[in-house]
């Protein structure tokens, strides 16, 4: 696979316990096998992604490349650059992480004006050396939500088929929509992923079909079913694709949905 431009997509819901975090970094390693160069921008302060991925931490985490200057009330442009580390040696080459600290909670409470467009200005002039960069949002629409959406091309949406999940995934679209008016126009919803989807149970059947008929062709056409191995993986910090034949048809899975996320942002 080869890129003309770095391809910024942000992933989240509103919703947690829907398997973002997991789907995001398995993304990410499909997209690094295949030779990309990827970066994974945790921007929840549970960290998840950072330790998912287990890099060798600097001195800088996402908290405080989004400080700011009391006397300018901007972040630097560029410093997410101090930041960025390679993922550990369990995932592809190619793969770094702009990790995440439980500091970084701090930043929902920024009041300065601007606020929004920290993650973009802190990333001014980082993010081309990169093929691909994932942005693994927190589950929530506060400002680190916010911030992802504004600097990205395009959002996709991960949801379990849960009356839960259908909540979180219209809280979401709308915050995408305030996006879109006020701070990014050209910001694209890419499409939705049913999740840890279950269809011999009546529940999660009923609640896919609902998904697609109020969201249609933005729902992604292969549901991805609930997965021992992708738990497995991510307890061990692994990507799925390191299971071998156990692990074969999910990486296979994840690696189609790379696959349409990197060539819908085009």
């Amino acid at each position: 696979m080869t890129m003309t431009k770095t391809k910024v997509v942000a992933l989240g819901n509103q919703k947690g316990g829907v398997g973002k975090t997991t789907t995001t970094v398995n993304l990410a390693a499909a997209l690094a096998g295949r030779g990309l160069r990827v970066l994974v921008g945790d921007l929840d302060p549970q960290c998840n992604a950072t330790t998912t991925l287990d890099p060798v931490l600097g001195s800088y985490t996402l908290a405080e490349v989004l400080d700011v200057d009391p006397r300018t009330r901007e972040v630097v442009p560029g410093s997410a650059a101090a930041a960025i580390v390679p993922s550990s040696e369990a995932w592809p080459a190619g793969l770094d992480v702009l990790p995440a600290s439980p500091a970084l909670a701090v930043r929902e409470q920024d009041t300065w004006d601007g606020r929004e467009h920290r993650l973009a200005r802190a990333c001014e002039g980082v993010l081309g050396g990169y093929d691909a960069v994932l942005w693994d949002l927190p589950p929530n629409i506060g400002q680190m939500t916010v911030n992802g959406l504004v600097a990205a091309d395009e959002a996709w949406l991960v949801t379990d088929p849960t009356r839960y999940g259908l909540d979180g995934l219209a809280l979401v679209m709308g915050a995408i929509d305030r996006v879109q008016r006020y701070h990014h126009p050209g910001l694209l919803v890419g499409g939705i992923v049913i999740n840890m989807h279950e269809p011999a149970r009546e529940e999660p059947k009923l609640r896919a079909a609902e998904i697609r008929s109020l969201y249609g062709d933005l729902v992604y056409g292969e549901d991805q079913p609930r997965s021992e191995v992708l738990r497995k993986a991510a307890g061990a910090a692994a990507p799925v694709a390191a299971y071998g034949y156990e692990g074969r048809e999910a990486a296979a899975r994840l690696d189609r949905l790379a696959e349409t996320v990197i060539g819908k942002a085009a």
